[in-house]
Parts: C-alpha cells; structure tokens; sequence
C-alpha cells in the first residue's frame, strides 16, 4: 500500500473514532436519537473538510516533489514547480530541488561539451580508437579507426561480430600484427565496466630503431677494428722496414698480430650476432700477460706500469676491449712526449677493480664523458669509454672516471668477483 493511501486510511479511521465516541458521550447523557445525529453531522462536515485540506496540502504537494525528484533522476532537464509554497518547510525543500535540478542541468550540458569536444578530437586523431559498453557492444569508433578495418561499425554492434576478441583483459584484432602496439583500458560507467581499445603504429618507431641500432653497430666495430689493426699495421711495417729481420723478433710480433686478431674476431662475432655484448663467459686468467698484449696495441713513446694482482676473474675478452680502450684514451690525451700511465689490480669485499691514471690534461667535461658518440677530439668517436661502461655494466659493475687535482685522469672499473 502506497504513502498517500495510509495516510487517508489513517485520517478515516481517526474521524470514525472520533464520532463513535462523540455518539457514545451523547447517548449516555440522554440525548435523543434526533439530537446525536444532528450533531455528528455537523461534526463530520468540518472533519471531511479538514481532511481535504491536509491531504491537498501534505500528500498532493509530497506526491509532486516525489514525482519532481524521480523525473529529474531520469534525466529530465527541464522541470519547474508550477506554484510557490506558502509552507516554509515545503518552500525550502523546493528551493533545493529547484537548485539540484540546475546543478544538474549545467553538469549535464558541460558533459554534453566535453562528449562532443572529446568526439572531435579523437575523430582528428590518427590513432585508431573504439569504445565498447559492459556487455562488449561498440558505442564510439573514431574516424581512424573506422577507416582502418574498413567494414562498416555499427553502434550497437557486438565486439566479436567485429572481429575483436577479449582474453585476459586485452583485446585483439587480426589485423593489428606486431607493428602495432595495442592497449585495452577499463573504465567504470554507471556502476559498469567498460572498455576502451587503442592501438598505435610502431613501424616507423621500429624502423628508426633498427637504423639506430645498425649504426651504432657499425661505429662500435669500426672504432675496435681501428684501434686494433693500426698498431697491428704499424708492427707489419716495422716489419717490413727492416732490412735484416730477426726470427725472433718477427715471432713475437706475429704472435702479438695472431692473438689481438683472434681476440678481435672473437669479439666480433659475438657482437655483431646480438647488436650488443654477448653474455659474460666469465673464469680466472692471467692479468698482466693480458696486459702485455694490450700495450702492444699503443705506441711506445707511452710508458705503462702495472701493480697488484695477476689473476683477475671476468671475460678476458671483454676486459681485453676495456684494457686497449683506456690505454688509447690516455694515449690519445698526452700530447706530451713523455706519456705515463699507471694500471693497478685490487681486490676488496668480493669486489675487484682496476684503475687507471695517466699524466695527461684530465677529462674537459666530466658530465658527458661517458656519453655514447660525445667526443671533445677532432677524429674521435666517442665510442671507447661508452663501451667500457657498457662492459662494466655486463659484469654487474660500474666505470667511474675522474680528474685528478695535481693534473691527469683516473679511470676505474669496479666488478664482483662472482659475475
């Protein structure tokens, strides 16, 4: 039974009471039957009366504001109260519906704004974008991606009946391959789940990173082959320059040419395969006979002093390219004559490093020094100390350079001994 209904049934019932007892108050003072009915009918009169006015009043008007509510909940924009309230209470209650009901107005024509700002924008946009309602049915596909499938998307029409598939969250379509990245969001509307796909073409992202990645591959390889097959050349020269060689002499110098090219090729291989240094191979192996052969690749106007330990663990591959790298740099930064650079092997907590200092200006900019392609020198590439960190970062470590106060540079490169 309805709120309005009660209240009627309880003004009856009230009245009803009301007259039986008046009826029995006058019957036991002796009034006649004339006389009781007389009164009653005069006592409900002003009874039916007031029950009018307080159901006009009170159930009519909270009927109104109950209707006036629900409308407004549905949507509707456009309502007025047809007349003020007298009543305070109601009044005020008005006011406020009335204000909730322009709140609500302004709130729905800002979202209408915005809907429509949002749908134009993302009709502009060339990345392709659909929306899909708790129940997976299309409700906005812009103009991207509209023309993308090239088959008519309807609203209304089912995810799948599309050609879309939702597993884990994520949707999937067959013509979106590799070359697209794809993203499936979420969203709460209305107390529902909803769903919005994007999906952004990558190739030419992918395109320019395979480019960058050639090129840089072919500078790194080109800087080692450099640093490499120039003293190799100069040893074949001096060679050759002599008039009376010695057997020996030649031995030596071929078997320092047959090591570094070995090493060299070794490296190679494993970078060019991956575009990036191979994975550390890690073992115990003689240090300083490692950096007798590193010296061999610099000039011998540089002198080179080593101290510490002999055994060193890590890939001597690796450590080879860090060896030459350093000793090229310090010999590229001494313009000097006499050219001093001291090696030193340590070991402390687990760790090992090696650090290296020469006699040279010290590094012009600090900041950038290891900076793959930065180069403060004319002919240079900017690839060797970058590379020595990368390698120090490939054995779980770190390379550090600094300056030295009474003049020079000092690089270190710091590793775990258990890579």
């Amino acid at each position: 039974m309805s709120h309005e209904k009660w209240l009627i049934a309880g003004l009856s019932l009230t009245a009803v009471i009301m007259l039986l007892l008046t009826a029995a108050l006058t019957w036991s003072l002796g009034w006649s039957h004339l006389a009781i009915v007389t009164l009653l009918f005069f006592l409900c009169y002003p009874l039916a009366w007031i029950a009018r006015i307080t159901y006009q009043f009170w159930c009519l008007n909270i009927m109104q504001l109950t209707t006036f509510t629900q409308v407004l909940r549905e949507g509707e924009k456009n309502l007025r109260f047809k007349k003020q309230h007298k009543n305070n209470l109601l009044l005020e209650l008005q006011k406020e519906i009335s204000q909730l009901a322009q709140r609500n107005a302004n709130k729905n024509e800002q979202n209408q704004t915005l809907e429509t700002l949002l749908s134009h924008i993302l009709d502009a946009w060339s990345v392709p974008v659909c929306l899909f309602d708790h129940q997976l049915r299309l409700t906005y596909r812009n103009n991207a991606m509209n023309e993308l499938l090239q088959q008519p998307m309807l609203v209304g029409t089912h995810a799948e009946d599309l050609g879309f598939m939702l597993d884990n969250q994520q949707f999937s379509h067959a013509i979106y391959d590799d070359k697209w990245q794809c993203q499936s969001i979420r969203y709460a509307q209305d107390g529902k789940d909803n769903w919005l796909f994007s999906a952004i073409d990558i190739s030419q992202l992918l395109n320019k990173i395979q480019s960058t990645t050639q090129n840089n591959l072919i500078r790194v390889l080109g800087h080692e082959l450099r640093n490499s097959l120039t003293p190799m050349s100069s040893m074949a020269d001096t060679l050759l320059s002599s008039e009376v060689l010695n057997e020996a002499q030649t031995r030596k110098v071929l078997s320092r040419i047959q090591q570094r090219s070995d090493r060299l090729m070794t490296f190679i291989d494993q970078y060019s395969q991956l575009s990036q240094l191979p994975p550390v191979q890690a073992q115990w192996f003689d240090f300083s006979a490692l950096l007798i052969e590193a010296k061999a690749m610099i000039s011998q106007r540089c002198q080179v002093s080593f101290q510490g330990n002999n055994q060193c663990y890590g890939d001597i591959n690796q450590v080879a390219q860090v060896l030459i790298n350093i000793l090229k740099n310090a010999e590229e930064a001494v313009t000097e004559q006499n050219c001093q650079v001291n090696i030193t092997l340590y070991s402390s907590n687990n760790e090992q490093t090696i650090e290296v200092t020469d006699n040279g200006p010290g590094f012009a900019n600090l900041d950038n020094v290891l900076t793959p392609f930065y180069t403060t020198k004319p002919q240079g590439s900017g690839i060797g100390l970058s590379l020595c960190a990368e390698i120090s970062r490939n054995h779980q470590g770190q390379l550090s350079v600094s300056n030295i106060t009474d003049g020079g540079a000092k690089i270190a490169m710091t590793w775990p001994m258990s890579t």
